[in-house]
């Protein structure tokens, strides 16, 4: 099909590739990018579920659902678990200097949060009504532009060519699937309606300034990162540790994930001033006699 001389384009045409290039520029990638699945999850709320436990349940009931991920804790199992621990205790070696390292890190940060949350919220309100102030008047004036240029395109044979050859090339681009040359489409006629750099910049001039990062924010970001980063470590190690155990073919990583998970979780109530075995939930009776029975070393390779 031969295409029309641009002076006898439909101006429905024009109009439409035009917001067509439009549309499709500003339209935002959509990238899913696939969480990392942790292992480790957090303690009390996973081994609860698991453990089909829920909050209003009264405290003493150990009723516990085990299936093909959560295992009953026997002694056959603790020991295989204490084996596991005891064949990577040089890859575990430095995980309590870890941990306590990010006990630190997260008690620091929680204390810079005490001292300059309201300081730190205070700015990213500003920032961010700055910042929205700038989003709504890029808007106004691409949506100003957009019509101007819609209008020129009625009465400017030369603007009207102008769009008609780039949808020409649209089209034809479309129609082989040239990603490449779809997107040197639409940029070629963003560059005639998108805001200049000009036009930007008197935009920002009627919005307030944006205001710098605070030397507390900076802080916060240096803590988090260095958060992040340990808590990576540690799980690397239990990671390490999982994988170890799932080569003797006794459980699989997931199972002994969740063996491991729920007996800290009972270390750590067992350390609590409020513990009571009889009111100890998502545990048998038998659970419990085992995690006691080798208490100490589980705390020795745990701990």
């Amino acid at each position: 099909m031969s295409c029309s001389p641009a002076s006898r384009t439909p101006t429905w045409l024009v109009l439409s590739i035009l917001l067509l290039g439009f549309s499709l520029f500003a339209a935002p990638d959509a990238l899913a990018l696939p969480g990392l699945g942790k292992l480790k999850k957090s303690a009390e709320n996973e081994a609860a579920k698991a453990a089909g436990v829920s909050d209003e349940k009264a405290a003493g009931d150990n009723t516990v659902v085990f299936d093909k991920v959560v295992l009953e804790l026997t002694d056959a199992r603790i020991e295989q678990i204490l084996k596991t621990y005891d064949a990577t205790m040089a890859a575990r070696a430095g995980r309590p200097a870890l941990v306590d390292k990010l006990n630190k890190t997260q008690d620091a940060r929680a204390k810079h949060m005490d001292k300059y949350g309201n300081e730190m919220q205070a700015v990213r309100q500003k920032r961010d009504e700055a910042e929205l102030c700038r989003n709504d008047g890029l808007e106004e004036m691409k949506s100003q532009k957009m019509k101007e240029y819609s209008q020129k395109a009625l009465s400017d044979p030369v603007l009207r060519e102008k769009f008609t050859k780039i949808a020409q090339q649209y089209n034809a681009a479309a129609a082989s699937g040239d990603a490449a040359a779809i997107k040197s489409a639409q940029n070629a006629m963003l560059q005639v309606v998108m805001p200049t750099k000009e036009d930007t910049l008197d935009v920002y001039k009627k919005c307030p300034a944006v205001p710098a990062p605070l030397p507390s924010e900076t802080k916060l970001g240096e803590l988090d990162k260095e958060i992040a980063s340990l808590s990576g470590e540690i799980q690397k190690i239990d990671e390490n540790v999982a994988e170890a155990q799932a080569e003797q073919g006794e459980m699989t990583s997931q199972q002994f994930g969740m063996a491991t998970e729920r007996i800290q979780m009972y270390l750590s109530w067992r350390q609590s001033k409020s513990y009571s075995k009889s009111a100890t939930r998502g545990f048998t009776s038998q659970e419990i006699e085992a995690i006691e029975k080798y208490l100490e070393k589980l705390r020795a390779a745990m701990g």
